[in-house]
Order: structure tokens, then sequence, then C-alpha cells
């Protein structure tokens, strides 16, 4: 579990690192400000993801569940499939826990068994 949580970080990193030629373009007056700004909101968006989903696979109750994290601006999304309510309910208190978290949307359907 500890590897997953590794690899989720790296790729956070490696999302931000990405990113960051298109800010510093911006920031010295080499791109357009909309571009920039696109380039930021991409990388806090990614960082809340991966935020987001270290937060589930650390809670013992939500780890085992495949839920899909998804940020716009802020917005969490989380789908799949929760074998209650309840649990997913806890989900989404986790994901509107994690700092940068603007709100939390469900996509998430009880699936029993």
């Amino acid at each position: 579990m500890k590897k997953t949580i590794l690899a989720k970080y790296l790729l956070a990193a490696g999302v931000v690192f990405a990113a960051v030629p298109a800010v510093q373009a911006a920031e010295t007056g080499n791109a357009a400000p909309e571009t920039a700004h696109k380039a930021a909101a991409y990388i806090d968006d990614s960082v809340i993801t991966a935020k987001v989903k270290a937060a589930l696979v650390e809670d013992k109750q939500v780890a085992a569940m495949k839920i899909k994290v998804v940020t716009r601006g802020g917005v969490v999304t989380l789908s799949g499939s929760v074998p209650s309510a309840e649990l997913g309910q806890h989900a989404l208190q986790i994901a509107a826990g994690v700092e940068g978290v603007r709100d939390v949307k469900s996509d998430l359907t009880v699936k029993a068994g």
C-alpha cells in the first residue's frame, strides 16, 4: 500500500514539474496570462486529486474500493461503486476534508455484494 501512495505522490509531482515551463513563460511575459492561469489551475487540480486519492487510500474503510477522483476548478467528483451509502458518504467526507477542495460531488453508486 505504501508503494501506491508513493506512486500517486510521484505522479502529482510529475504533473507539477511538467507545467512549470508554461507558468515561467507567463511570468516572464513570454506567454499569454490566460495560459499561465490555465497551467496553474491544472497544477492545483492535479495536486488536489493526488491528495484526495492518498487520503482515500490511507482510510481503512474505503482503501479497498475503486473510487475514481476527478478535480476541476477545485471541485472534486468521486465516481465508482461502493458497498453501502454510508461508505460512500464517508468517502465524500474524506474528500471534503482535503486542503484546496472547494466542493465535492458524487457520482458514486451503491452496489451490494
